[in-house]
């Protein structure tokens, strides 16, 4: 009897818990789709991220948490998210297909960006619905395909201004060479309230004066009549200076509109809306632009009769601020998509603006817009370091100098001000003018029917062979069919396979779908076979080369170079550096191999290995992993700190080659979960380089999900990594293990229990938050006290 209220009890309980969870999942919902819908965006994430975590297979969840991440420009994880809402319902979001590519573009992935607006566009190009976004993708991809081909350095050198914060800092506007305002969300100003849209104060205008070299705020002495509690964003200054026009959003319910502040009696007045002719009731108005003569204002705005979403609308002055009908500049200025912020020079037929519609390198990107004698109008994409794979925007123009804002990476906050130094005015825009003109957002639009095959360079998983060589005969001709009928581009019909269950059919036309991709692969590198290689000896080989054009005599430098065997399964991947050279530690010995260069199309003719040798590899040692967050690839700060001391090891070891073993848990698909592996790697592969690792130092492979037979959150954090085996060089290890955390910890608890002061802790793990999160993976020393009831031990 016992026994049987003990079941009753503990079903009650299972249910009890089983419905509390869903209380819970529904609440979390229900709250993000609140703030999602009323734009606070920064807090819909808080709930949506938790949501996924706990269940991450609702893709309309995934969607909104991607565009989420994309409203508040962070552009690495709505790259994520809306490739995983497209894996779950390629269907219902076909459309994430084209913002997973565009933000692939935004963080610099321009090959892989190529590839996806390709795929979008086959995809898609039959959809009346999506017919404008097809259109988009055309330039876009042609704008990944300029950004991928500038190869000059830059005759400009740029400048971060020391005037930036931690927050979002942009919309410089110069009222002489000494006086700077920006907008900005910094604590130092006016912040009463957040704006929870982006998780910031609302904006200000904050009024820097320039002694010495040195910026200094005083816009509370001098500036303060402009801010309110509310929004102040971009402005600019007549030419003589007496007056400041500015955007101010109000409350949230009010429409942004142009205000403009007097400087009379030594002190900026009242500000005071500009007449309706500009201010549009129904409509945002924003980003003000006023001619060197005061007559001609250039502003965005959203109103109707436009182009698309912002347009630039120019408004002529009678006199007394008596701005007249509004004017758009047509399409040759403005596209479907956005044109910002435009700014005026001193030579009336050419200003700026920034889009995000027109050809470009990322998301906004800096024009130069020039009017002709004849009346046409010419686009100028104003390239490297102005623009970049991130926005750029809002540029004013002084003698000497020039000054935008940027999100690039490297900056201190989000949006940071910088500068670059030029001859003058007139030498910068003739420089841009020599430039070939045609940056416009219609002139790629003929070639919307191209057919293009996705061909991913290492999709292709060893195992995919192993499942397909242990089918039965039979089930083996089953599989060849489905792929004669994709050969043919036709649809696998489940009609044309009786005697299959559902559960059958489904599982060979997944491993039909694995050989076709493994196909393709092989195709892709049929004509880019470098060498056939017979490796001999009886220890491990190392392989060293140099890739030229066998008639030019031309290095092919930073290509991926692929070692296979002859089976066509890929072993390592490396890259050729800067001279060409290449090399693949701890090989085989007695196999044949064959040695193949990524197949990039219309770029090599002739390519070669000028001078291939072999030689012994020596050692391999294991050195200390490194661990991501769920759905992650960003590095975290104590990986940095484990990348860092590899990276002076390798640059002391020359002839070492570290090998990157990146991996994921066992959530999601097979696909999704290859790819972030591969992201993994690619990121521990960019940061060594970045801190001057030679690239033929590095082989990567992505390894997938990592099953588990019992899952748990603690083996799903150990499983997302990436390993390291150092080949070639025997070096002294550190004595640094790395645990996780079982709770949230201040990093001055840690540093009690373990005995490892809290600076050196900190140290070890690029820590700057005050505490450590549940699960977080942490590194202690040797020598420090580990306590069961602390940390989850990893080895």
């Amino acid at each position: 009897m016992k026994s049987f209220f003990s079941m009753v009890f503990f079903c009650v309980g299972c249910c009890t818990v089983f419905a509390q969870n869903i209380r819970h999942e529904q609440y979390l919902r229900h709250e993000g789709d609140n703030f999602y819908r009323e734009e606070q965006f920064s807090l819909a994430i808080e709930y949506y991220r938790e949501l996924v975590t706990l269940s991450d297979q609702q893709p309309d969840i995934l969607y909104r948490l991607a565009e989420s991440y994309h409203k508040t420009f962070n552009y690495k994880e709505a790259e994520a998210y809306y490739l995983k809402a497209y894996y779950q319902a390629p269907e219902k979001f076909q459309l994430a297909l084209y913002y997973y590519a565009l933000m692939l573009k935004l963080n610099g992935e321009f090959d892989e960006s190529i590839q996806f607006f390709s795929e979008f566009i086959v995809a898609a190009e039959n959809n009346t619905a999506l017919r404008e976004y097809v259109e988009q993708a055309i330039i876009d991809r042609a704008g990944s395909q300029m950004a991928n081909d500038l190869r000059v350095k830059s005759f400009f050198r740029i400048n971060i201004e020391s005037l930036n914060s931690i927050y979002n800092d942009y919309a410089p506007a110069l009222r002489d060479s000494t006086t700077l305002v920006i907008t900005s969300a910094r604590v130092e100003s006016n912040r009463q309230a957040i704006d929870d849209r982006y998780g910031e104060g609302f904006t200000d205008n904050v009024y820097f004066v320039k002694t010495g070299n040195t910026w200094q705020d005083k816009t509370r002495q001098l500036f303060s009549v402009t801010n309110t509690k509310y929004n102040e964003g971009s402005g600019c200054f007549n030419a003589t200076g007496d007056k400041y026009y500015f955007t101010y959003c109000g409350k949230s319910n009010t429409n942004c509109g142009i205000y403009v502040s007097m400087f009379k009696h030594n002190k900026w007045s009242d500000p005071v809306p500009l007449n309706e002719n500009v201010n549009s009731l129904n409509a945002e108005t924003k980003h003000p632009a006023i001619s060197h003569g005061g007559d001609t204002i250039l502003f965005a705005s959203n109103r109707s009769g436009g182009m698309g979403n912002y347009d630039i609308w120019m408004s002529i002055n009678s006199g007394n601020e008596n701005w007249g009908p509004a004017m758009n500049l047509g399409p040759d200025v403005n596209t479907k998509l956005n044109e910002l912020a435009p700014a005026f020079t001193v030579y009336p037929h050419i200003f700026f603006i920034a889009s995000d519609g027109h050809q470009n390198f990322g998301g906004l990107d800096l024009y130069m817009v020039k009017r002709l004698s004849n009346g046409e109008i010419n686009l100028f994409n104003l390239d490297y370091p102005f623009n970049s794979n991130h926005d750029d925007c809002f540029i004013t123009l002084a003698n000497n100098k020039i000054y935008f804002s940027s999100n690039r990476e490297g900056g201190q906050g989000g949006f940071d001000i910088y500068s670059v130094s030029i001859p003058s005015i007139v030498s910068f825009t003739s420089r841009v003018s020599l430039k070939s003109k045609g940056a416009r957002g219609d002139v790629k639009l003929n070639g919307r029917s191209e057919t293009v095959t996705k061909l991913d360079l290492i999709a292709a998983h060893n195992e995919d062979r192993i499942e397909y060589q242990n089918l039965t005969y039979e089930k083996k001709k089953l599989v060849n069919k489905m792929v004669s009928v994709q050969e043919n581009n036709q649809t696998i019909n489940r009609e044309d396979f009786p005697g299959l269950t559902d559960m059958e059919f489904a599982e060979l036309k997944r491993i039909a779908d694995l050989q076709r991709k493994v196909q393709q692969l092989e195709q892709q590198y049929s004509g880019t076979l470098l060498s056939k290689i017979s490796t001999g000896g009886k220890g491990d080989v190392t392989i060293t080369g140099t890739v030229k054009d066998s008639v030019s005599g031309k290095i092919v430098a930073n290509r991926k170079i692929i070692l296979m065997d002859q089976s066509e399964e890929i072993l390592k991947i490396t890259h050729t550096n800067e001279t060409g050279r290449f090399r693949f530690t701890n090989v085989e010995a007695n196999a044949t191999l064959y040695i193949r260069l990524e197949n990039v199309s219309g770029i090599d003719q002739h390519p070669s290995i000028s001078d291939l040798s072999f030689g012994t590899t020596g050692s391999t040692q294991n050195i200390e992993d490194i661990y991501f967050d769920f759905d992650h690839y960003t590095l975290r700060p104590e990986a940095k700190q484990v990348l860092n001391d590899l990276a002076s090891l390798l640059k002391k070891n020359p002839a070492a080659q570290l090998e990157l073993f990146a991996y994921a848990d066992d959530r999601g698909a097979d696909d999704y979960n290859f790819k972030l592996t591969q992201k993994r790697g690619q990121a521990v592969l960019n940061y060594l380089i970045s801190l001057g690792v030679d690239q033929t130092a590095l082989a990567i492979m992505a390894k997938g999900k990592q099953p588990s037979s019992i899952p748990s959150e603690i083996q799903r954090q150990v499983n997302r990594r990436v390993e390291f085996f150092l080949n070639g060089a025997a070096v002294s290890i550190g004595t640094i293990k790395t645990y996780i955390v079982k709770e949230k910890r201040t990093w001055n608890e840690l540093a009690v229990q373990t005995g490892v002061s809290e600076t050196q802790l900190r140290n070890l793990n690029g820590a700057t938050a005050n505490q450590a999160l549940t699960f977080q993976p942490i590194r202690l020393p040797e020598t420090a006290h580990i306590n069961s009831e602390l940390f989850y031990s990893i080895n």
